[in-house]
């Protein structure tokens, strides 16, 4: 692709999130256009950030990208043509992942983008992150910068299906360490003080800073995330239409108001509703979960994705098995010998099962993630 086209399809990717979204940037004494290498560090808030964050500067920094978004033939074009980002998978060590950083940073004089967490928000705050993050800083020696975003969550959640036209993303750019400073420093105060930097609750945050976001379609998708009603206790029996949110035996039970706050309940937020759900798996997995969607295997060479059909998926408590029951056979993966357990983009559940690796696109994918997560002891 000649640099020109390039050029071209980065303008058109930055007009599409200023006409999306009320960007808002203080960069402080971070220089945008600075040309050498350094860490880029932020909390992951939305689905958007590495886009962002690279149309934002002169020269970015290269971002580490969950490998399961090169299997969407779009974005992968985005990630290897436009945004040329680095692939590893989330909660492994990838020696050729750490060997490609390297190369960026000394051969091509370029920048690392890393958010620690792995997964954008799924609930509206951080998440925590590996301690290998600040050994990288350790290795490579060079500056960590890093970027706060708030709002960006209320704008445009997860579990979204559009965001919130000129929903408020307010980025805060400064530098957290100097290169030739980090050998002064404990690994353990590096990671504490990364920590600090990277917390926030955009549901906290708007309590405050009273932003109306004035959504339309707000709760459109929540269900698949949020499968616990906090009036009758039934599970998986949620609805959404426009900005509210129905339970099948309870009728509507809450909405989501003009500052993307939550009203009708005992909570305002969904870091609330999602420690209560959490809460309630021990009764929840006393039945069998069950839920649909299409089963793919993925060549993770290639990320090239074998359509293996439409799936009922069951998760049996009893006998901690997940069952996959397609028109052909049925699958069955024993709970304990899942490895890699990943929930991507908005609903795609993966994970490895005796050297193969199987992507699924389900219906309740939160539902699944904890239950296995549950039976496993996390």
């Amino acid at each position: 692709m000649t640099k020109i086209k390039i050029f071209l399809i980065r303008q058109l990717v930055k007009l599409y999130y200023r006409f999306k979204f009320k960007i808002v940037v203080n960069f402080n004494e971070f220089n945008p256009k600075r040309t050498d290498p350094y860490f880029l560090i932020g909390n992951h808030a939305f689905m958007h950030d590495g886009l962002i964050h690279a149309m934002l500067l002169k020269r970015y920094p290269y971002p580490i990208i969950n490998v399961f978004m090169f299997t969407n033939e779009k974005m992968k074009y985005i990630l290897t043509k436009v945004v040329y980002s680095i692939p590893k998978r989330k909660g492994q060590v990838d020696i050729q992942t750490v060997r490609q950083m390297l190369n960026v940073v000394k051969n091509e004089k370029r920048g690392i983008m890393v958010f620690p967490e792995g997964n954008a928000s799924f609930f509206g705050k951080e998440s925590g992150f590996p301690f290998s993050t600040v050994k990288l800083f350790k290795k490579f020696k060079i500056d960590v910068v890093v970027v706060k975003t708030n709002g960006a969550y209320l704008a445009s959640p997860r579990w979204g299906l559009k965001p919130t036209k000129n929903g408020l993303v307010e980025l805060n750019y400064h530098t957290l360490f100097k290169g030739e400073e980090l050998e002064n420093y404990t690994e353990e105060e590096i990671y504490d003080t990364l920590s600090k930097a990277l917390t926030f609750n955009d549901f906290d945050w708007n309590r405050e800073r009273k932003y109306l976001y004035k959504p339309k379609g707000r709760a459109l998708g929540l269900e698949t995330y949020i499968y616990y009603c906090p009036k009758c206790h039934g599970h998986q029996t949620l609805s959404t239409k426009g900005n509210q949110i129905y339970c099948e035996n309870c009728g509507e039970i809450a909405h989501f108001n003009a500052y993307s706050l939550l009203s009708g309940l005992d909570f305002d937020n969904l870091v609330d509703w999602d420690k209560l759900q959490k809460e309630n798996l021990p009764k929840i997995m006393e039945n069998i979960i069950f839920t649909t969607g299409i089963m793919y295997k993925v060549d993770m060479k290639t990320y090239a994705l074998e359509n293996l059909g439409r799936v009922d998926l069951e998760i049996n408590p009893v006998s901690k098995g997940v069952f996959v029951q397609n028109r052909d056979k049925e699958t069955v993966f024993e709970v304990e010998r899942i490895e890699g357990l990943s929930l991507t983009r908005k609903r795609e559940i993966s994970f490895d099962y005796k050297k193969s690796t199987y992507l699924f696109k389900l219906e309740d994918p939160m539902i699944v993630l904890d239950s296995i997560n549950y039976l496993k002891g996390r």
